[in-house]
């Protein structure tokens, strides 16, 4: 098992700002996976990327992954996160952390007086935070993972 926590660099942690808006075309269709329909070219409205994933801006972080420790729950490394500060973290929500002078994401699970946190990655081992020996602090909740899609067909 590892024992490391997958440290994000605090260069990897950008606040989102209201400049950052841009508009884009929100189609009312919904995409096939299977064959596509041509008469469902209908674009419903122009929003951005902030209109849907943002509820507070002003306690909203993009976080960049690193390491592999939640790649159970599909957040692999290079995956951007969207990290809600405004929101309290509930039993079981993954969240950015801040553990003895690192960044990490890891799920949130409350053990009594203690805090557990949890890898999705079998091969790391959860932390137990104590209160009285550890500086931690939430910095989010995670509300979304962005990432890019394989920039290649799987073979046949």
């Amino acid at each position: 098992m590892i024992d490391t926590i997958d440290p994000i660099h605090p260069h990897d942690i950008v606040q989102v700002t209201a400049a950052s808006k841009h508009a884009i075309p929100f189609f009312l269709a919904l995409v096939q996976a299977g064959f596509p329909s041509p008469a469902e070219n209908y674009v419903e409205r122009v929003c951005s990327l902030d209109d849907l994933c943002i509820i507070h801006p002003e306690a909203t972080y993009f976080v960049r992954v690193a390491g592999e420790s939640m790649m159970g729950d599909r957040i692999y490394p290079g995956d951007v996160l969207i990290v809600d500060s405004a929101l309290k973290p509930a039993d079981g929500s993954v969240v950015v952390v801040w553990l003895n002078g690192e960044y990490c994401v890891k799920r949130f699970v409350r053990k009594e007086a203690l805090v557990l946190l949890e890898s999705s990655n079998e091969k790391y081992a959860p932390i137990y935070v104590h209160p009285d020996q550890d500086e931690f602090t939430v910095l989010g909740v995670v509300t979304f993972v962005i990432f890019k899609p394989a920039k290649y067909v799987r073979p046949r």
